[in-house]
């Protein structure tokens, strides 16, 4: 005789009581809608952070735009404006060091869209102009194309 018996498999209708099923049941439909929740959530998260960080990047961009034109304004000689066109191109290099400060206090060193090196290079450049100007005594035409080569080398840099 063989004693082998064909046995049902079980079924939902046989784990619990009623009630328990169907608490069982509202709690993985709970589960469910948190986990697309958060889905959704991560996803405009991603995009907002996306955005922010093209938006920091185009405001740097016309500010690098910005002091390209001024500084290409410049003579080679000093004149009466050429403090002010020049405190004008230094807000500009201001302008994207604290845009580029705000991306990395936002996404961290990682985040950083004007190397340092750049920066410095650059308030480099225009501390010398100054002092250049303020003594009057040799030309600013070396100073302005070095400040000129910096500022389309970032440029170059930044288009990459």
């Amino acid at each position: 005789m063989n004693s082998y018996r064909y046995q049902q498999k079980p079924t939902m209708t046989q784990y619990g009581t009623k009630f328990q099923r169907r608490m069982l049941m509202a709690l993985s439909l709970v589960l469910l809608a948190g986990v697309i929740g958060l889905a959704i959530w991560g996803i405009n998260q991603s995009a907002t952070i996306n955005r922010t960080k093209e938006r920091l990047e185009r405001r740097i961009n016309s500010s690098l735009v910005d002091a390209i034109n001024e500084v290409s304004r410049l003579t080679g000689g000093v004149q009466s404006n050429t403090s002010s066109k020049l405190a004008l191109v230094r807000q500009y290099i201001f302008n994207i060091d604290q845009m580029n400060n705000i991306a990395i206090e936002v996404f961290g060193e990682g985040g950083r869209i004007v190397p340092a090196e750049a920066i410095s290079a650059l308030y480099h450049d225009l501390d010398l102009y100054e002092t250049t100007i303020q003594t009057a005594t040799s030309s600013t035409l070396d100073i302005r194309t070095t400040t000129l080569t910096h500022l389309t080398a970032l440029q170059t840099i930044l288009a990459e």
